[in-house]
């Protein structure tokens, strides 16, 4: 394989299974892998409200999807825990997650990648912890459901892409909740792949696009022209090439740089708003949150963008999510 020359490490992929149902359940004495729990957002702009999260036992008894299925959808059955969500729980349990984490590399190679997601670098520190790479993630998973009573499930790579493949692919399917992939194995553990919107990165749009070059898994993908992808898909043509053969320069602990910064801030309303000045005055209120923070720190904007999004009743009446305008300004920090 070409890949001899590309960047080796030991990346770690952890995920926290079914995690804002998981801490529901612990904060009430229950095991996350066994009690049927859905957590269920409020019901104002939700339709009745929609399910946030649900539990592993919830979805094989109920097939109760979250971010999909909403109240209407539960069934009225006595074993099922309806739990509202609490966000400052489960960001205290991601701070105290991650802080585990420091236990075995350090701060700097330990990158939150979401709420219930982890990318750490064990390049270094996993020889210090135990025999094998395996015999690490075991060790954290441990640790954790000790400590905070949560599951976890482990993808293991020489590349964070490979780790994030590994764990949605195979760790979350297996009974120990951990899986490999490495270079060597691409052929078995990535071209093998027959769903294409199984592969972090690729959704429906993209594997139609993919379809229509004649590409449907993820071997054709591999063996395509890498070439002829940029052309026809842009850079995300040779990224998805490069995923395909398992391949991830991203240096992830090391500091983005970014060209142009942003700053922004928004709010969800409690109620549909239709009234135009009480629209103004949401927006207004926004802009000079905004223009406090560009005088913070000493910065002015050239570009001013307005996202403004759907509730779910008025989408569905409507027929769109929302919109979004951008408009080019003289540079200012000024909120008039």
């Amino acid at each position: 394989m070409f890949t001899d020359d590309e960047p080796h490490g030991v990346f770690f992929l952890i995920d926290n299974k079914s995690f804002y149902a998981s801490c529901e359940a612990v904060a009430r004495g229950l095991n996350p892998l066994k009690v049927p729990l859905v957590v269920l957002s409020e019901a104002k702009n939700t339709n009745g409200g929609l399910i946030l999260a649900t539990s592993p036992e919830a979805k094989q008894l109920f097939h109760i999807k979250a971010n999909v299925s909403r109240k209407r959808d539960l069934p009225n059955d006595p074993r099922l825990w309806v739990v509202p969500p609490r966000m400052n729980l489960y960001i205290e349990r991601n701070l105290q997650i991650n802080q585990i984490f420091h236990q075995f590399t350090t701060e700097k190679e330990v990158w939150p990648y979401s709420i219930d997601e982890s990318i750490l670098d064990m390049t270094h520190s996993w020889r210090l912890l135990g025999q094998s790479v395996r015999e690490v993630a075991r060790l954290i998973q441990t640790t954790v459901r000790q400590k905070l009573g949560l599951y976890t499930t482990v993808g293991i790579g020489d590349n964070p892409t490979q780790a994030k493949l590994a764990l949605d692919v195979y760790a979350k399917h297996t009974a120990d909740f951990i899986g490999e992939i490495h270079y060597e194995t691409v052929p078995q553990k990535i071209w093998t792949i027959n769903d294409l919107t199984a592969v972090w990165g690729i959704g429906e749009r993209t594997a139609k696009r993919l379809n229509r070059l004649a590409i449907h898994n993820m071997y054709e993908l591999a063996h395509a022209n890498p070439y002829l992808l940029k052309q026809a898909m842009g850079i995300i043509g040779t990224q998805l090439f490069a995923t395909a053969w398992g391949i991830d320069r991203a240096q992830v602990t090391e500091p983005a740089k970014v060209k142009s910064a942003s700053l922004g801030n928004s709010q969800v309303l409690p109620r549909d708003y239709l009234n135009q000045a009480e629209i103004e005055t949401v927006i207004k209120e926004i802009g000079e949150q905004v223009a406090a923070r560009l005088r913070h720190h000493h910065k002015m904007a050239g570009c001013l963008s307005l996202s403004i999004g759907f509730s779910y009743a008025a989408a569905a009446a409507d027929g769109r999510g929302g919109f979004h305008q951008t408009l080019k300004i003289e540079p200012t920090n000024d909120n008039q």
